[in-house]
């Protein structure tokens, strides 16, 4: 044997290691690339402490336009181009701004995004302001009081028409400004934390004072009222929920003890309020219909979400409905991963000749809607939609990461993968890879079938998206 034979032999060794590190890298290289892409850690935020508030807020600034460059992947450039004027703006005159005028500028620059997931948190900023002595939620025919305080126990299911002297539809317009995201998300998600925060409603001018001031409602008897009514003191501990959750009897909802609710007062038969439960299986037996409720798209307290999917699977297999209803009205999302082989399956598990039909709200958000759309597809757009309209568009940037400026606390949500429901998601570099394994493309999420979710009906125990499709089953 001669020395190049060795040499060969050598080289042959070290390139089939080198190979197997290589493939060893490369089956690693997906998961990471995928990391890298779409869920990287925030930019460090590496500024001396602050002397004074001014320097603090100027630093936040300097700290924001990395989630203004790119870190937020949702702004169109035009859009970009106009977040970085505002911010530059906003140097010149930080000095000059009240905390709730500065947290209210950083919003208004954040919903340039136009997009649901990219918006300043609700929940951290309610806890630094006073607030209303009630909670609201905005229905179909009006925005209602849902719960008070002890002292204001007469306004509950009142609806409210104006905040000091101006009528309440003129401050919701104003509002708007502040949340990235279809008009439906903004009245589910944020208007009604907006529009409960003094600060800011002194800030747009709505009130003279932050403490005392006057509300007009309309109340069960259909009197008009003004009342005078003094706001909470900012609480760090206060108990933050989404505003639909007031509506469910029986739920925990005050850890705080301070709020009477509008529902518990009642019994209210809907299904959709039956339970506290993320999760409901219900069979209406005289129509072979099956009921069935998500609430998110996780686990929930009582029961996993694989095995609710099991328990469906095992219904539908000994029911055998004629009819599924999938009610979507108030999953806010969660992991579409967790229902989307359910509802690819939905076509080979029900009988032949079954109608599908899905309920949907303001608060069907983020896997919420992608389950709808998952179905949607599977059914090849025969599945039936009734409601309100989506919280969000089915096309939208997701897979969220977390984005706090150093100084105020103001934190906000930064989103990063693409998700095209209407028209599928063939881009690489923008599209969440994981959508390729779920390839949809439906064109629209809109309702078939609108009916509008009002207060009257809600305090009657009346479910007008339900009661349409039994006339509707009733009628074939």
């Amino acid at each position: 044997m001669n020395k190049n034979s060795k040499i060969s032999k050598k080289n042959i060794a070290l390139i089939s290691t080198l190979g197997i590190f290589l493939l060893i890298g490369f089956i690693g290289i997906p998961e990471l690339t995928r990391n890298m892409l779409f869920y990287p850690d925030a930019p460090t935020a590496n500024f001396p402490i602050p002397n004074n508030e001014t320097e603090g807020r100027l630093q936040d600034l300097e700290y924001f336009e990395n989630y203004v460059r790119g870190y937020d992947r949702s702004f169109h450039f035009r859009a970009r181009g106009i977040a970085l004027s505002k911010i530059n703006k906003l140097r010149k005159d930080v000095d000059k701004l009240s905390q709730a005028g500065f947290e209210l500028a950083i919003s208004e620059i954040v919903a340039l995004g136009e997009n649901g997931h990219s918006n300043v948190w609700n929940g951290s900023r309610a806890k630094r302001y006073p607030y209303m002595p009630y909670q609201g939620y905005w229905f179909d025919d009006g925005y209602h009081i849902v719960a008070t305080t002890n002292e204001h126990s007469s306004l509950l299911g009142a609806k409210v028409t104006h905040i000091g002297n101006t009528e309440i539809e003129e401050i919701k317009d104003a509002f708007r400004a502040y949340y990235g995201g279809e008009d439906s998300g903004f009245v589910a998600y944020a208007l009604p934390f907006l529009i409960q925060n003094t600060a800011f409603l002194f800030e747009l001018g709505f009130i003279e004072n932050k403490i005392n001031l006057d509300i007009t409602t309309i109340n069960n008897e259909g009197s008009v009222e003004t009342s005078q009514i003094k706001a909470l003191p900012p609480q760090k501990d206060r108990h933050i929920q989404s505003p639909w959750r007031w509506l469910v009897p029986e739920l925990d909802h005050d850890h705080n003890k301070q709020f009477i609710v509008f529902s518990n007062d009642r019994k209210l038969d809907p299904l959709y309020l039956k339970t506290n439960d993320d999760f409901q299986l219900s069979r209406l037996d005289d129509l072979g219909i099956l009921y069935i409720q998500y609430r998110q798209n996780n686990d929930g307290h009582q029961m996993s979400i694989s095995e609710f999917n099991k328990k469906i699977r095992q219904e539908i297999s000994s029911f055998k409905p004629e009819v599924l209803i999938f009610d979507q009205r108030f999953n806010g999302g969660g992991d579409y991963t967790k229902t989307a082989d359910l509802m690819f399956e939905i076509p080979e598990l029900m009988p032949e000749s079954s109608r599908v039909y899905a309920i949907t709200g303001h608060e069907t958000f983020s896997a919420g809607i992608s389950s709808l759309g998952f179905l949607k597809e599977a059914l090849q757009n025969e599945l039936i939609i009734v409601g309100r309209r989506i919280g969000d568009s089915p096309l939208s940037w997701g897979e969220t990461n977390t984005f706090i400026l150093p100084n105020s606390g103001i934190g906000m949500t930064a989103a990063r993968g693409l998700h095209d429901q209407l028209y599928g998601c063939e881009d690489w570099i923008q599209c969440y890879w994981t959508d390729f394994k779920y390839p949809t493309a439906v064109g629209s999420l809109e309702p078939d079938i609108p009916v509008p979710f009002t207060f009257a009906d809600y305090k009657a125990g009346i479910d007008a998206s339900l009661s349409s499709i039994i006339s509707i089953e009733s009628s074939n």
